[in-house]
């Protein structure tokens, strides 16, 4: 998988039952192989809370965060959405980069943070730090010691992932009902950009990159392409793979989709004289979309499943993509 990508994609979706109680915990199944189980023992009251993260560690968030440092692009966006600008005192890098984020204006003067360490994580006296699992334990333990509350996300891979996510992530800001909000909005945006092309003949279609990989089932756009109404002739592969020129031309996609700064992609394809017989090389339906879109991990990866059914579907009049939030 792209080393972009990935950093993008690092964090994981868990689905909340909230149960009324008397005191606050959550338990969470292990994660294995990019693939969820069912949450249990879920109950909430607000604050403290006490819940257990992908990392498999006890945090204990003993008030209602106001001072949130997220160090991952997708809680990045996710958060923006969630809280006032002023309680989020720590963004990724990516945040500002229009390659990756839709939120880069919303992030102009937000400290950010490139590769995670404690000393510049805690420098911004957050009150709860949003990691990914791959960090290094040892920045968590670190910052762990001061007292400060870390929650780390594992990966996650598909649209209905992100919507669980964003309610955990409200969970933790104590934003449920802004959370809650957001999901809905995101589900109703989805059905109806599904409805407007459901009785068209399926396209099938492949995002593929430069350096040959591909997203088969279980990748976030796998997703995006069902919800677009698109067949992914990748879904026989598992997440993130290289695959070979012949591999290619035995999937043979109508469509073939990159993101914006991977124009060698293009380039690749249609200079290799055996690439040629290609569907989506002779009937020149190669595109290259927005990455902060199609490999968004928040709420806007509404707006990815808007430019995959676009350019499947060119002819169907859709909602334009700055309405999608």
């Amino acid at each position: 998988m792209p080393s972009k990508t990935m950093q993008k994609v690092t964090m994981i979706a868990l689905l909340m039952t909230i149960i009324t109680g008397v005191s606050s915990s959550v338990s969470f199944a292990a994660v294995k192989h990019g693939k969820t189980t069912a949450t249990k023992n879920i109950t909430s009251t607000g604050f403290p809370l006490s819940i257990t993260d992908e990392a498999g560690h006890h945090v204990v968030i003993k008030k209602q965060p106001l001072r949130i440092a997220s160090t991952t692009e997708g809680t990045d966006e996710i958060v923006s959405a969630l809280v006032p600008k002023k309680r989020l005192v720590m963004v990724t890098t990516f945040a500002s980069q229009p390659n990756y984020s839709n939120i880069v204006s919303y992030v102009k003067g937000i400290p950010a943070i490139n590769e995670v360490n404690a000393e510049q994580v805690l420098a911004v006296k957050p009150d709860l730090v949003l990691m990914a699992s791959y960090n290094t334990p040892a920045i968590v333990k670190q910052i762990e010691t001061t007292g400060t509350p870390v929650f780390e996300f594992a990966n996650f891979n598909s649209i209905t992932q992100i919507e669980q996510n964003i309610t955990l992530v409200g969970r933790l800001l104590g934003a449920q009902q802004k959370a809650k909000n957001v999901v809905v909005a995101m589900k109703q945006q989805i059905a109806h950009l599904s409805s407007l092309t459901k009785t068209k003949s399926k396209i099938t279609v492949l995002n593929y990159s430069s350096d040959s990989y591909v997203a088969g089932r279980d990748t976030t756009v796998n997703s995006i392409i069902k919800d677009a109404n698109g067949i992914n002739v990748a879904s026989g592969i598992e997440g993130w793979q290289t695959i070979t020129d012949e591999e290619l031309i035995k999937l043979n996609p109508d469509v073939i989709i990159g993101t914006k700064d991977d124009a060698l992609m293009v380039k690749k394809l249609m200079s290799n004289p055996a690439l040629s017989v290609l569907s989506a090389v002779k009937h020149h339906r190669i595109y290259l979309l927005s990455g902060a879109n199609l490999t968004s991990v928040s709420q806007y990866v509404v707006r990815g499943v808007r430019d995959v059914e676009h350019v499947l579907y060119p002819n169907v009049q859709l909602p334009a993509d700055s309405t999608l939030e």
